[in-house]
């Protein structure tokens, strides 16, 4: 940053090393992900927002949805299979075990292999089913404690995150 002659106007990282962006993006610089991004163009961000905010009342032995849109081979170390239930776990304070009930929530992948009429139908089979959603982007960012900075540059996305959070965190 110190080589540019001014800050550049956004910074756009992935999700998987957001701490380590967050951590070397001077605060005045505004920093969101890739993911975050596709939020915003394939879905509902505000929706999606609001929806980060049930991974905040997450309890042991919860069901989380981890949803996918693509058709990839699984890695050893799968974002969808391994991590995002590794930051889930974390978030609910215990490990997650085999499905149990009913799903608290449902997290899904950025979408970009499907098109913006189809994510948003996921999202509104998710609501009317009572399910808050979200994305692996904000649920990364949420588990690094980064999620207000990753959202300042979407103000309504931002609110109703903090809308949410505040309003089902102090009834």
């Amino acid at each position: 940053f110190a080589a540019l002659r001014r800050p550049p106007d956004l910074v756009v990282c992935d999700s998987q090393v957001v701490h380590v962006a967050a951590r070397l993006t001077p605060p005045s610089v505004p920093l969101t992900t890739f993911s975050i991004l596709m939020a915003r163009a394939k879905g509902d961000l505000v929706a999606l927002a609001r929806g980060a905010a049930a991974l905040t009342r997450l309890q042991p032995g919860q069901t989380v949805l981890v949803q996918e849109a693509c058709s990839h081979h699984a890695q050893k170390d799968d974002i969808g299979r391994v991590k995002i239930p590794r930051l889930l776990a974390r978030l609910a304070g215990k490990e997650f075990t085999e499905y149990a009930g009913d799903a608290a929530a449902v997290v899904h992948c950025g979408a970009c292999a499907i098109t913006r009429s189809q994510m948003l139908a996921r999202l509104d089979e998710a609501r009317a089913h009572g399910l808050p959603m979200t994305n692996y982007g904000m649920c990364i960012s949420l588990a690094q404690g980064v999620l207000e900075r990753v959202l300042s540059p979407f103000p309504e996305a931002l609110a109703a995150w903090r809308a949410e959070a505040t309003c089902r965190n102090n009834p």
